[in-house]
């Protein structure tokens, strides 16, 4: 069965694209690795025609507070219901959010998208904390092996590994005590550290606090 996966960031192949990280990993084991494509920089409608030829296809994307990327959802309105049964949509989700309930609403969308495009749901595979991952390799050395045996069990059982998703949505939320050493982080700027580096890097740092809206 030929699967296709889609990297639905606008940061499309950058160095710096989560998605493209996540893309790569989870195909890195395979034997015959999945062919892997952009939404950025693609024609949405010559795209969504290149997923029909597919038997499943796996999206992968940002989470952007709550939201897929608009080039994401442009695609999914140029999708077309399938005309043949036993085809598959499955979505892996990389978010900074710390907690993975945070992306149960999208979740449910997914769910009823796939079945709006009469595919199989393969289920949605989500992992926060994940906003450093290009920037802090070597702290997601785990992370990534996770995402080398999902791709690699998949290609076997052309699903996803529920105890590799199990423990990839971790946490799904923080504990009492996990939400108090989260806030010494943020109290002393731990959790800011990664955030200034990519605001010095655009000049934005000292604007950090303007309140343009208002």
């Amino acid at each position: 069965m030929r699967t296709i996966i889609i990297n639905g960031s606008p940061k499309g192949n950058s160095k710096n694209s989560n998605s493209r990280i996540v893309c790569e990993e989870f195909v890195r084991q395979m034997k015959s690795p999945c062919e892997i494509k952009c939404i950025a920089n693609s024609d949405p409608e010559e795209l969504a025609l290149d997923v029909e030829e597919y038997d499943t296809v796996i999206f992968v994307l940002p989470l952007y507070i709550h939201a897929m990327p608009g080039i994401m959802m442009n695609l999914i309105q140029h999708l077309k219901p399938s005309t043949v049964h036993g085809k598959a949509l499955g979505f892996i989700i990389q978010a900074g959010f710390i907690e993975t309930e945070q992306e149960k609403y999208v979740e449910r969308y997914f769910a009823s998208l796939a079945k709006q495009l009469n595919y199989d749901y393969l289920g949605t595979v989500s992992k926060g904390e994940a906003a450093a991952l290009y920037m802090f390799p070597n702290m997601f050395k785990k992370v990534l092996r996770r995402f080398n045996d999902l791709g690699r069990i998949y290609e076997q059982t052309h699903a996803f590994d529920q105890k590799i998703t199990r423990e990839l949505g971790k946490p799904y939320k923080l504990t009492k005590s996990q939400t108090l050493i989260f806030q010494f982080f943020c109290d002393i700027g731990l959790n800011n550290l990664g955030w200034h580096k990519v605001l010095k890097k655009n000049n934005a740092f000292d604007k950090r606090l303007e309140r343009p809206f208002l």
